[in-house]
């Protein structure tokens, strides 16, 4: 057998980290173990032991893994955005639960957020996340203050409105609120923003309608 490489260790860590993932979504972060995992990636419970030593281990690292995975993907929707608003657009776009991809993401971090209020570990890790995110949007929207593009507003304090609208309207549509679909779901968020950013300036990106929601609100 040839001698293990570090891009094959790294390989197989990514692979058990990914399954867990899949196995958190399916089944809840309690119920998951690492039996389940090792089924999910097609390999022995030995290698996972190998590679993180227990459960609990595991699934922190697995999470942990996904919150860096979304910061490069959040960093890679900004390239050639010239504009602050611009910028934010397209981290509301990346951010939203417009398809089954990012959909399976919320309802990861769903589960991640309901095991935060036992495992103090994750909550370390929660808090760290949201202070990361935080500052991430504030910076951007301290550049479109600073530059004029919008109104002086409080950077921090609207950056915090922005990521809780955000997770509001993510939540619904990972709940799947049938009031609430996903072109309504941007149109929303989009809007709010404009008038947390603008307040009032003449020189603004236009306001989208929003669509109808006609025929989705059903008696119980």
């Amino acid at each position: 057998m040839p001698p293990r490489t570090g891009i094959h260790e790294a390989a197989r860590r990514a692979q058990i980290l990914r399954a867990a993932r899949q196995c958190i979504v399916a089944m809840g972060y309690e119920r998951v173990t690492v039996r389940d995992v090792a089924k999910t990636a097609g390999i022995s419970t030995g290698t996972i032991v190998h590679y993180f030593g227990d459960k609990d281990s595991m699934l922190e690292a697995a999470l942990l893994d996904k919150v860096q995975d979304t910061g490069i993907t959040f960093r890679a929707a900004l390239t050639g955005a010239q504009s602050a608003w611009e910028k934010l657009e397209r981290l509301v776009t990346a951010s939203l639960p417009q398809t089954e991809e990012v959909r399976d993401e919320w309802r990861l971090w769903l589960t991640f957020w309901g095991e935060v209020t036992r495992n103090e570990r994750l909550r370390v890790v929660s808090e760290k996340q949201h202070r990361r995110w935080t500052r991430f949007l504030a910076r951007i929207i301290s550049e479109g203050c600073a530059s004029g593009e919008f109104a002086a507003v409080d950077p921090y304090t609207t950056a915090i409105q922005l990521a809780s609208l955000i997770d509001g309207l993510a939540i619904q549509a990972t709940l799947q609120n049938p009031a609430l679909n996903p072109t309504q779901m941007h149109q929303i968020c989009l809007n709010a923003l404009r008038q947390l950013l603008y307040r009032g300036q003449a020189e603004q990106p236009q306001a989208q309608p929003l669509a109808s929601t006609t025929g989705q609100y059903k008696a119980d």
